[in-house]
């Protein structure tokens, strides 16, 4: 009985023109490794290494830059044998430009590791002209971390990586 109702429920939504979920590719940008002026005002860009997994958030830096954006720097070490160690990419995230909230959301996958102040890093948000605060949400997952960019006002987002040492650049305006 269980059987025939799910597969009852699976004709229905095949049927449902409404229940298939649109994918817009144009929304999905892969970062860049150097900086293009390529904004985004709604979207996500993806990037990093997807092999690379042990890696630690060693500092979010925060900084207005006087050409009219606000830069997000988030710098990144590899963990090797409980040492940390420069990694040559960053590991696999994702930033999605959240323009109906007003925010960026940051997930950084893999094996994360926290060591930075997060009280160092929100102080230096307060300067910022875009920035409004950074939420930093505890390390709940084992397998990725996300926290939120919140904005003044829409903004628009350019993400880019560095290598050697690893770190990801999003710049706002």
């Amino acid at each position: 009985m269980i059987q025939w109702i799910f597969a009852s429920f699976l004709v229905l939504i095949s049927l449902n023109p409404l229940a298939h979920a649109q994918f817009d590719d144009l929304k999905f940008k892969q970062a860049l490794k150097v900086k293009k002026d390529f904004y985004l005002s709604e979207g996500a860009f993806t990037g990093g290494d997807r092999t690379s997994s042990d890696f630690t958030v060693s500092n979010v830096r925060v900084a207005a830059n006087p050409a009219g954006y606000d830069r997000v720097v988030i710098d990144l070490s590899g963990n090797q044998l409980g040492e940390k160690s420069a990694m040559a990419r960053p590991p696999f995230y994702l930033i999605e430009v959240d323009s109906t909230g007003q925010r960026v959301l940051v997930t950084l996958y893999g094996k994360p590791k926290l060591d930075f102040s997060t009280l160092s890093s929100k102080q230096s948000a307060k300067k910022a002209k875009i920035i409004s605060d950074l939420e930093f949400t505890p390390l709940a997952n084992k397998d990725r971390w996300t926290w939120a960019i919140h904005t003044r006002h829409v903004a628009k987002a350019e993400v880019f990586e560095l290598t050697a040492p690893a770190r990801i650049i999003i710049d706002l305006k």
